[in-house]
């Protein structure tokens, strides 16, 4: 990522998460990180982390840093198009944000953010009402 990349996304995220609710690390380096807090309505407190490895060029990576289940208690742990996951990483759940023929490098980390946000106020209607998340939550094509 160019500094004048960094410096828009980082300007985007301030403006709308505040400079405490995400942190960038390792961004001259192989392994670049983006960790942003996402409270959802009902008040649970999740951690995303971004692989930020090849953005803006590559979608990222996005895993929530801890395993998420079902609400049968199966692990979120591998590709499901009903629950919008991929492969698990570190014991975390990789969230589906965007798909590889949908990805433009004009795509800001916000736009992600919101997409992963979105995901996780699905899996709390999930967990409270048994839903699939297929059900809630459609496969979308536009940015955010």
């Amino acid at each position: 990522m160019t500094q004048a990349r960094f410096n828009d996304e980082n300007m985007i995220l301030s403006h709308y998460l505040g400079p405490k609710a995400f942190a960038f690390s390792g961004l001259n380096t192989f392994q670049p990180v983006l960790k942003a807090v996402v409270k959802t309505n009902n008040g649970k407190v999740y951690v995303l982390h971004y692989n930020l490895s090849n953005f803006p060029a590559a979608k990222p990576s996005v895993y929530v840093t801890q395993m998420l289940y079902t609400k049968n208690g199966e692990p979120m742990n591998s590709p499901s198009a009903p629950n919008h996951t991929l492969d698990s990483w570190n014991g975390w759940t990789q969230l589906c944000h965007y798909s590889s023929d949908q990805w433009t490098t004009d795509i800001t980390l916000w736009h992600i953010y919101l997409k992963c946000r979105v995901w996780l106020e699905v899996y709390q209607t999930h967990l409270r009402t048994g839903r699939t998340m297929d059900s809630i939550l459609k496969h979308q094509t536009s940015h955010v």
